[in-house]
């Protein structure tokens, strides 16, 4: 297989990891489940989101096996497995579609000129490409999620700067009502229980540079990019490249312990799930 993993780290944020990162024969993954909205989980897990990882993890290893020549086929094919788990796992039917599963995911694979690759959610992809370095994932204006970053900013004006889980309850609402568009036509595209609108799932190819390097990354390590503004999209794989993800986690902790209140960097969660996922392409 032309793509070597040459690192690997997923740090969970708290009591549990909902992040993934997989490989089997010439896939490479990295996942990261959505937070859930139930106040209890549906499936006997500790959350749904991290039944939904696990799960969403095992169905791409069984498909590694016997892929679709079309990528951007996934989604569909996950979906219809996944469904079929959770109606069975689940302790009762979700009421809505706020309580379904869901996970942002990128998925890699190699080919003869680099590597063909198929997302949904806000993971991303930076890779060295033969024409130069480039990115897959959210666009610039929706990366770091700045309409919440902005409704948190101005919660803390107008209440004299909330701490980080008041800030969060205030705005919950919102979000938890947001989850009713995954998936819907004029909403957000991510892996879940019901198929992803095909104008939502980003699939192509890469043609790589010899013995360029890919990193794949939950959008908690993209922080240091998308948040924080510690590092450029081509900076974070070059520094992955030249020291390894260990020091880059360790950098995000400290960026995210830094401004615990959120003031700063407003953002829903003090500390994120971070994944990520760095690769060789030897032609």
């Amino acid at each position: 297989m032309p793509l070597v993993i040459i690192d690997c780290l997923t740090l969970a944020s708290g009591r549990v990891n909902e992040d993934r990162a997989g490989a089997a024969h010439n896939f490479v993954w990295v996942i990261d489940g959505a937070t859930d909205v139930v106040a209890r989980p549906l499936t006997g897990a500790t959350t749904d989101a991290d039944w939904f990882a696990q799960h969403l993890d095992a169905a791409l290893a069984a498909l590694s096996a016997s892929p679709p020549a079309d990528l951007s086929q996934l989604p569909d094919l996950t979906a219809a497995q996944l469904a079929a788990e959770f109606a069975s796992a689940a302790r009762r039917a979700p009421i809505d579609k706020t309580e379904h599963p869901s996970a942002s995911a990128i998925v890699v694979r190699a080919c003869g000129i680099g590597i063909d690759y198929v997302s949904a959610g806000d993971c991303t992809l930076i890779a060295e490409g033969s024409a130069g370095f480039v990115r897959v994932g959210v666009d610039d204006t929706s990366a770091g999620d700045p309409q919440l970053a902005t409704a948190l900013a101005a919660l803390h004006a107008k209440h004299g700067g909330l701490e980080a889980e008041a800030a969060r309850s205030r705005i919950w609402p919102s979000i938890k009502a947001g989850r009713a568009a995954m998936n819907e036509p004029g909403g957000y595209g991510v892996f879940s229980i019901t198929p992803t609108p095909r104008h939502f799932v980003r699939a192509g190819q890469i043609a790589m540079a010899a013995g360029g390097h890919v990193l794949l990354a939950s959008d908690g390590l993209m922080r240091l990019v998308d948040v924080f503004g510690l590092y450029t999209a081509p900076g974070l794989l070059m520094a992955a490249r030249k020291d390894g993800l260990a020091p880059l986690m360790r950098v995000l902790r400290t960026a995210e312990c830094d401004d615990a209140r959120g003031h700063q960097f407003p953002r829903a969660k003090v500390h994120d799930d971070a994944t990520g996922l760095l690769l060789h392409w030897l032609p």
